[in-house]
């Protein structure tokens, strides 16, 4: 299930997880696509909410900041620390804690739970798939919901692994050019891997590799109903819209 990462030269090696906390912000800390749509949905419920790989607080910070009662579960701890030093600094109080999604066991039940920003793809096996949704499954009061977010994998995608893309990333520390390369490492598992590479200043600053299951629809529809659901959808995108096409993000709605 988790990425494999490669610390920079001479850098002590640390856990898989933990290495993407330098950078996660650097690298996604301005992507805003999502937020309204589960601040909206996380107010819509009377009870409590839980956000599954709620990372350095992106999405979650957020929540919390609305007086939702909102905890999170990331299986990285100094991500997790990173979060709690911006909610310390917003004079905000987190409840989160440090946990595997595909076998946590909270003791308590959520009226919602979130899973933003694709990652239920980096549950590798069609174990850890369903060894996952059964967890939400079990934390989910009765009528609770289960919402999550990943892309349609689709033909050109596909077609365009291989490929190395750069991208300019401005942040509060500066300017760095991020490199990209993705590819398959199992084309029958549906298994790819993306190899990353930062610069700053025109020096290597951080390289890592993650590596992600793709999902289609009606895969997903089946591992939903052997998971325990019975009734859900799928949009295309945070703003309702039907699913019609695999250029589109799926959004999934799944009721206990």
């Amino acid at each position: 299930m988790a990425p494999i990462y490669v610390s920079p030269e001479g850098a002590p090696k640390i856990s898989e997880y933990d290495q993407w906390a330098e950078v996660y912000d650097i690298m996604y800390g301005n992507y805003r696509e999502d937020i309204d749509f589960y601040r909206r949905e996380a107010k819509k419920v009377q009870g409590k909410v839980l956000e599954v790989g709620c990372g350095t607080g992106r999405i979650y910070l957020e929540l919390l900041k609305e007086g939702i009662d909102v905890e999170g579960i990331d299986i990285s701890q100094r991500m997790l620390n990173q979060l709690k030093e911006k909610a310390s600094a917003m004079g905000l109080s987190p409840k989160v804690s440090v946990a595997d999604m595909r076998n946590f066991d909270l003791g308590r039940k959520f009226s919602l739970i979130i899973v933003p920003f694709r990652s239920f793809l980096y549950n590798i096996t069609t174990e850890d798939q369903l060894s996952t949704l059964r967890s939400f499954h079990k934390h989910l009061e009765p009528g609770g919901l289960l919402i999550l977010n990943f892309f349609y994998p689709d033909l050109e995608m596909m077609m365009g692994l291989n490929k190395e893309s750069e991208e300019l990333l401005i942040s509060e520390e500066g300017k760095y050019i991020l490199r990209q390369r993705s590819y398959f490492i199992s084309e029958p598992d549906q298994i790819v891997e993306t190899a990353a590479v930062l610069y700053r200043d025109g020096e290597l600053y951080w390289k890592g590799t993650q590596r992600l299951a793709l999902v289609f629809k009606r895969e997903f529809e089946l591992l939903l109903r052997i998971a325990g659901f019975s009734d859900w959808e799928v949009f295309g995108g945070f703003d309702g819209r039907p699913l019609t096409s695999y250029k589109q993000e799926m959004v999934w709605v799944a009721k206990k």
